[in-house]
Protein backbone atom coordinates (compact mmCIF):
# COMPACT_ATOMS: atom_id res chain seq x y z
CA UNK A 1 0.00 0.00 0.00
CA UNK A 2 1.61 3.13 -0.93
CA UNK A 3 2.21 6.32 1.57
CA UNK A 4 -0.45 8.03 -0.57
CA UNK A 5 -3.46 5.59 0.13
CA UNK A 6 -2.53 5.57 3.65
CA UNK A 7 -2.25 9.52 4.21
CA UNK A 8 -5.66 9.96 2.14
CA UNK A 9 -7.12 7.21 4.34
CA UNK A 10 -6.06 8.71 7.36
CA UNK A 11 -7.54 12.60 5.80
CA UNK A 12 -10.93 10.74 5.63
CA UNK A 13 -11.49 9.29 8.30
CA UNK A 14 -10.80 12.49 10.26
CA UNK A 15 -12.79 14.07 7.92
CA UNK A 16 -15.86 11.48 8.95
CA UNK A 17 -14.80 11.94 12.77
CA UNK A 18 -15.49 15.77 12.60
CA UNK A 19 -18.39 15.69 9.89
CA UNK A 20 -20.07 13.57 13.10
CA UNK A 21 -18.76 16.18 15.93
CA UNK A 22 -19.83 19.55 13.44
CA UNK A 23 -23.48 17.33 13.43
CA UNK A 24 -23.49 17.15 17.32
CA UNK A 25 -22.83 20.50 17.91
CA UNK A 26 -24.50 22.13 15.58
CA UNK A 27 -25.30 25.64 15.92
CA UNK A 28 -26.14 26.19 19.19
CA UNK A 29 -22.50 26.79 20.84
CA UNK A 30 -23.50 24.24 23.79
CA UNK A 31 -20.91 23.50 26.22
CA UNK A 32 -18.65 21.18 25.90
CA UNK A 33 -19.35 17.50 26.53
CA UNK A 34 -16.47 14.88 26.65
CA UNK A 35 -19.45 11.84 26.08
CA UNK A 36 -21.80 13.64 23.30
CA UNK A 37 -18.55 14.30 21.36
CA UNK A 38 -17.01 10.74 21.46
CA UNK A 39 -20.37 9.52 20.35
CA UNK A 40 -20.96 12.22 18.00
CA UNK A 41 -17.55 11.01 16.12
CA UNK A 42 -18.19 7.61 16.20
CA UNK A 43 -21.31 8.39 14.82
CA UNK A 44 -19.93 10.32 11.78
CA UNK A 45 -17.14 6.81 11.02
CA UNK A 46 -20.29 4.82 11.14
CA UNK A 47 -22.20 6.70 9.18
CA UNK A 48 -19.12 6.97 6.67
CA UNK A 49 -18.14 3.34 7.02
CA UNK A 50 -21.50 2.91 4.80
CA UNK A 51 -21.89 5.61 2.80
CA UNK A 52 -18.12 5.22 1.69
CA UNK A 53 -17.50 1.57 2.50
CA UNK A 54 -19.24 -0.13 -0.66
CA UNK A 55 -17.74 2.55 -3.10
CA UNK A 56 -14.72 1.90 -2.00
CA UNK A 57 -14.59 -1.69 -2.27
CA UNK A 58 -15.81 -1.39 -6.00
CA UNK A 59 -12.96 0.69 -6.60
CA UNK A 60 -10.66 -1.63 -4.88
CA UNK A 61 -12.21 -4.41 -6.74
CA UNK A 62 -11.64 -2.54 -10.39
CA UNK A 63 -8.18 -0.83 -10.01
CA UNK A 64 -4.25 -2.07 -9.38
CA UNK A 65 -2.22 -0.92 -6.85
CA UNK A 66 -0.95 1.62 -9.02
CA UNK A 67 -3.62 2.75 -9.80
CA UNK A 68 -5.44 3.15 -6.62
CA UNK A 69 -1.97 5.42 -5.72
CA UNK A 70 -2.58 7.76 -8.30
CA UNK A 71 -5.69 8.12 -7.66
CA UNK A 72 -4.66 8.73 -3.80
CA UNK A 73 -2.83 11.26 -4.87
CA UNK A 74 -4.86 13.32 -7.21
CA UNK A 75 -7.09 13.23 -4.44
CA UNK A 76 -4.65 14.46 -2.31
CA UNK A 77 -3.37 17.26 -4.34
CA UNK A 78 -7.33 18.02 -4.36
CA UNK A 79 -7.24 18.43 -0.66
CA UNK A 80 -4.28 19.06 0.93
CA UNK A 81 -4.64 22.90 0.83
CA UNK A 82 -7.19 21.85 3.38
CA UNK A 83 -6.48 19.05 5.15
CA UNK A 84 -2.68 20.33 6.11
CA UNK A 85 -4.18 23.63 7.97
CA UNK A 86 -6.79 21.79 9.69
CA UNK A 87 -4.50 18.89 10.72
CA UNK A 88 -2.50 22.10 12.50
CA UNK A 89 -5.26 23.50 14.07
CA UNK A 90 -6.35 20.28 15.42
CA UNK A 91 -2.94 20.12 17.15
CA UNK A 92 -3.05 23.13 18.23
CA UNK A 93 -6.27 22.76 19.07
CA UNK A 94 -5.20 19.55 21.33
CA UNK A 95 -2.22 20.39 22.71
CA UNK A 96 -2.09 24.72 23.54
CA UNK A 97 -4.19 26.83 25.66
CA UNK A 98 -7.65 27.67 25.51
CA UNK A 99 -6.56 30.72 24.08
CA UNK A 100 -4.66 29.44 21.31
CA UNK A 101 -7.66 26.61 20.62
CA UNK A 102 -10.18 29.85 20.45
CA UNK A 103 -7.71 31.59 18.08
CA UNK A 104 -7.63 28.09 16.18
CA UNK A 105 -11.00 27.78 15.35
CA UNK A 106 -12.03 31.34 14.94
CA UNK A 107 -9.30 31.68 12.04
CA UNK A 108 -8.84 28.09 10.74
CA UNK A 109 -11.62 25.67 11.99
CA UNK A 110 -14.42 27.78 11.40
CA UNK A 111 -13.20 28.94 7.51
CA UNK A 112 -12.43 25.80 6.80
CA UNK A 113 -15.32 24.01 7.78
CA UNK A 114 -17.07 26.21 5.19
CA UNK A 115 -14.48 25.43 2.39
CA UNK A 116 -14.78 21.70 2.91
CA UNK A 117 -17.07 21.01 0.07
CA UNK A 118 -14.89 22.82 -2.61
CA UNK A 119 -12.12 20.43 -1.47
CA UNK A 120 -13.94 17.41 -1.24
CA UNK A 121 -15.55 18.32 -4.98
CA UNK A 122 -11.64 18.99 -5.86
CA UNK A 123 -9.91 16.14 -4.61
CA UNK A 124 -13.20 13.96 -6.45
CA UNK A 125 -12.90 15.51 -8.91
CA UNK A 126 -9.10 15.08 -9.32
CA UNK A 127 -9.44 11.40 -8.14
CA UNK A 128 -12.24 10.56 -11.15
CA UNK A 129 -10.24 12.70 -13.71
CA UNK A 130 -6.86 9.79 -12.52
CA UNK A 131 -9.06 6.83 -12.97
CA UNK A 132 -8.14 4.40 -15.06
CA UNK A 133 -11.94 3.64 -16.34
CA UNK A 134 -15.57 4.86 -16.29
CA UNK A 135 -15.86 2.34 -13.18
CA UNK A 136 -13.71 3.50 -11.13
CA UNK A 137 -14.89 7.16 -11.83
CA UNK A 138 -18.29 6.33 -10.48
CA UNK A 139 -17.09 4.52 -7.53
CA UNK A 140 -14.62 7.82 -6.51
CA UNK A 141 -17.63 9.93 -7.06
CA UNK A 142 -19.98 7.40 -5.11
CA UNK A 143 -17.16 7.98 -2.54
CA UNK A 144 -16.92 11.91 -2.77
CA UNK A 145 -21.41 11.88 -2.41
CA UNK A 146 -20.70 9.90 0.67
CA UNK A 147 -18.23 12.03 2.32
CA UNK A 148 -20.28 15.04 1.69
CA UNK A 149 -23.20 13.41 3.40
CA UNK A 150 -22.02 12.18 6.54
CA UNK A 151 -22.35 15.55 8.14
CA UNK A 152 -26.57 15.83 7.27
CA UNK A 153 -26.79 12.67 8.19
CA UNK A 154 -25.48 12.79 11.21
CA UNK A 155 -27.52 15.72 11.85
CA UNK A 156 -30.61 14.46 11.09
CA UNK A 157 -29.60 11.63 13.43
CA UNK A 158 -29.09 13.85 16.15
CA UNK A 159 -32.09 15.69 15.84
CA UNK A 160 -34.32 12.87 15.92
CA UNK A 161 -32.53 11.25 18.85
CA UNK A 162 -31.74 8.19 17.21
CA UNK A 163 -28.02 8.21 18.93
CA UNK A 164 -29.32 8.35 22.22
CA UNK A 165 -30.11 4.46 22.13
CA UNK A 166 -27.14 3.27 19.61
CA UNK A 167 -24.44 4.60 20.96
Amino acid sequence: MSAAVVVLAVVVVLDCALSGFRAAQGRTGRLPSRARDVRSMGAGLLVCALLVGGPVALGVGVTSSADRSDIAAAGLLGSAWLAAPTAVALVVFLVLPWRWRYLAMAVILGPMTLLRPVAAVLAGWLGAWASPGAVCALAVGLVTVGLLSVEPVVGLWHRRGVHKGAF
